[in-house]
């Protein structure tokens, strides 16, 4: 979990720190990293391309045996059987069954799933609103948006997302109880370098001053809300860390 952590600035006299005098206020220019996780095949998936296969098979056969037999031979009486089997059958596959298992995302810039090559939706720690955990999934709620954990394809990612929720914003994740899943597995996940946030245009969560340019930025390091230099407060004011 250290390579998700935000990075410790430590200042002497500065105003209110935290214990041993760390400071959490970086630049968006610091380093920051994240962990992809693949999802895990399931069985799901598996018996999902059984039933669409199975349905190709039926579909195709029934086909032949209805209209490709010949005249003479006719069409066969258990063909338009084989082809209603095959419509029931894919239409289950498809209504019911499990099909994208989606590569996550965690790490200093919130929670990400794929959605597609260079597409990712976020959502940050500052804009985290609720972690709710059921047997199938572990769902992070933002504003106007969820990401749904499954624990069958995604228990890695699902342990390292609680663990880091209830280090950067513990109030978010109050109602799920201690030991509910897993400790993270520092082996699991690929970490990557991310690059630096795009700010300019946003507002200071503190003052709602614009920033007009990138370089005036500062950002929580433990939850990546945002400020304007100008306009930093003592403690965070989504995640109470300590800034200067």
């Amino acid at each position: 979990m250290a390579a998700d952590r935000a990075v410790k600035r430590k200042r002497k006299g500065s105003g209110s720190t935290g214990q041993g005098g760390e400071v959490f206020l970086r630049q968006r220019t610091d380093p920051r990293s994240e962990r992809r996780f693949e999802p895990k095949a399931s069985l799901a998936l598996g018996l999902t391309m059984l039933g669409m296969s199975v349905a190709a098979l039926l579909a195709g056969a029934g086909v032949y045996g209805m209209w490709f037999r010949g005249e003479e031979a006719g069409s066969h009486p258990y063909a338009p059987y084989l082809l209603v089997v095959a419509v029931l059958l894919g239409a289950a596959a498809g209504l019911f069954g499990q099909w994208s298992m989606k590569p996550l995302r965690v790490g200093d810039a919130g929670v990400g799933i794929e959605n597609g090559p260079g597409e990712i939706e976020r959502i940050g720690w500052h804009d985290v609103t609720r972690l709710l955990l059921t047997e199938a999934a572990l769902t992070v709620q933002g504003s106007g948006t969820a990401i749904a954990i499954p624990l069958r394809t995604h228990l890695p990612a699902a342990s390292r997302v609680l663990a880091e929720a209830r280090a950067r914003v513990p109030a978010r994740a109050a109602d799920i109880q201690e030991g509910a899943l897993p400790l993270p597995d520092d082996a699991a996940g690929e970490v990557r370098a991310l690059e630096p946030p795009q700010v300019a245009g946003l507002r200071c969560k503190a003052t709602d001053k614009l920033i007009a340019f990138e370089a005036d930025a500062r950002l929580c390091g433990r939850c990546g809300e945002l400020y304007h230099k100008d306009g930093v407060p003592p403690n965070c004011a989504t995640c109470a860390a300590p800034l200067r």
